[in-house]
């Protein structure tokens, strides 16, 4: 009886070491990917390996690394750790993820994620054409995947660097940072107001569109063309708040 039984474990440990050792490069051919990512060479195992450059309009990533980590196995669950990009050029996309995989969950704990602005600009339908630069760094202390897209979601988001156009030239923001959180399932910012332009707003993702609903209030030190602008906005109110409000849809959709 203990001979079969370490027989059966020799053999279990065998299929695991022959599961994670495997080149990941064939475990690749068994996922269907969307048709428009696009992967570099695959190197590595299942355990550990790297993709050398990710593409899916409109981001590129240089290269992303992945490694399984088994600590969580007693919980029913497993370790996953991702990094791409290269955090000193805010022009490509990095990421820092820490992520917890069980059945049917996702979830992320203490991870950075960083998005170029302009890129963002082209997938959304605003009312006129607006150029913007800087990135998008998300830091997410816990993020649960739920339908549509969260059921838990603690973290900021700060537009760094923040920069516009307008007819005069670039508008320094210096930076609009704002909370994280998730609203019946989908994704929500809300913006603090300490920000040149006084932003203060709450944005919404929803299934494939978005909302924004806030106010603007310009600071003084802002160039002439920014509180001339304020006029195809709105009416001020008593404290000389204007009104935003935006939606429309998601990549086009």
């Amino acid at each position: 009886m203990k001979k079969s039984m370490w027989w059966l474990l020799g053999l279990l440990a065998y299929l695991l070491f022959m599961l994670v050792l495997t080149p990941a490069s064939l475990w690749l051919k068994l996922v269907t990917l969307p048709a428009d990512l696009q992967l570099g060479p695959v190197t590595g195992t299942l355990w550990q390996g790297q993709v050398a450059g990710v593409q899916q309009a409109p981001f590129y990533l240089p290269q992303l690394s992945w490694q399984l980590q088994p600590s969580l196995l007693w919980r029913g669950k497993l370790g996953l750790k991702l990094q791409g990009g290269n955090l000193r050029d805010a022009s490509l996309p990095y990421l820092a993820v820490q992520a917890e995989l069980g059945l049917g969950q996702i979830s992320l704990q203490q991870s950075t994620i960083r998005l170029p602005v302009a890129p963002i600009m082209s997938q959304l339908q605003l009312p006129m054409p607006v150029d913007a630069s800087g990135a998008i760094v998300l830091t997410l202390q816990q993020f649960d995947l739920g339908q549509p897209y969260c059921t838990e979601l603690v973290g900021t988001a700060s537009w760094q660097q923040a920069k516009f156009k307008a007819p005069t030239g670039w508008i320094d923001l210096q930076a609009i940072d704002s909370t994280l959180s998730c609203d019946n399932g989908n994704l929500s910012l809300t913006t603090k107001a300490d920000n040149p332009l006084g932003l203060l707003v709450k944005a919404d993702v929803l299934q494939g569109s978005y909302q924004i609903a806030g106010t603007l209030k310009p600071a003084a030190s802002m160039p002439k063309e920014v509180h001339q602008a304020m006029q195809f906005v709105g009416q001020p109110d008593a404290e000389g708040r204007f009104p935003l409000k935006l939606q429309g849809r998601i990549g086009g959709q």
